[in-house]
């Protein structure tokens, strides 16, 4: 039961981290805000975490962790070229609708003035791109290839980490309990309004996998 209680403080902690580096970024967060917010003792941070910068880096650690393995999943050699680029997206689409705190929190919070934390990051960058190397080869492309590697790496995570975190942004705009009357009308023609249930992924996921494969001229030809 100890031992459980342990586990729990160490989880709030964490998760309370989460979702205010998601929400204020970083620097704006301290610990006695993690504390006071996760309802935990000083002292039982720096127990467990040695301080805010080693939460930062589990958060980095869950964020990549899971992502890593999100986009690991496509398939082998024998799996079709489309069916592994579209379950590479549907995986990555997933991921972020249910991380939307980490992923924001991971992405949007990370200082860049603190060399340990920027090194951490590197680590990581690094140890993914073998991944991308093999995608661009299946796709016929030159990892090597400079231009390539500019237009084309880190395309789909890009435009995918975009949109989920301009809804965020939105979302958590949303939620103010007075929003102006400028901040109302804005959410009355806005995109917001559109819900983001099942149906509305799997045609994000067509149109996404049809855009990387094909290109956008390929898609109007469609219509």
């Amino acid at each position: 039961m100890k031992e459980d209680k342990k586990i729990e403080a160490k989880k709030r902690i964490f998760d309370t981290a989460v979702r205010l580096f998601a929400r204020k970024g970083y620097a704006a967060v301290g610990i006695r805000e993690i504390a006071k917010e996760a309802n935990v003792q000083i002292s039982m941070i720096n127990y467990y975490y040695d301080g805010k910068i080693s939460i930062l880096k589990s958060i980095m650690d869950e964020y990549y962790t899971k992502y890593g393995e999100a986009t690991s999943t496509t398939g082998d050699e024998k799996t079709p070229l489309d069916e592994r680029v579209k379950t590479m997206i549907r995986n990555m689409v997933t991921f972020h609708r249910e991380n939307a705190d980490l992923a924001n929190a991971t992405f949007c919070a990370i200082p860049v003035d603190i060399p340990e934390i920027i090194d951490y990051r590197i680590k990581w960058f690094e140890s993914s791109r073998k991944k991308a190397d093999e995608l661009f080869r299946i796709l016929g492309l030159d990892p090597n290839d400079v231009i390539q590697t500019a237009v084309l790496k880190g395309m789909l995570g890009s435009i995918i980490g975009n949109f989920f975190r301009s809804r965020y942004c939105c979302d958590r705009m949303a939620e103010e309990p007075n929003p102006s009357e400028h901040v109302k009308e804005h959410f009355k023609h806005d995109d917001h309004s559109i819900p983001l249930d099942d149906a509305f992924f799997e045609k994000y996921i067509d149109c996404l996998t049809s855009v990387y494969l094909y290109g956008i001229t390929n898609l109007s030809k469609k219509k």
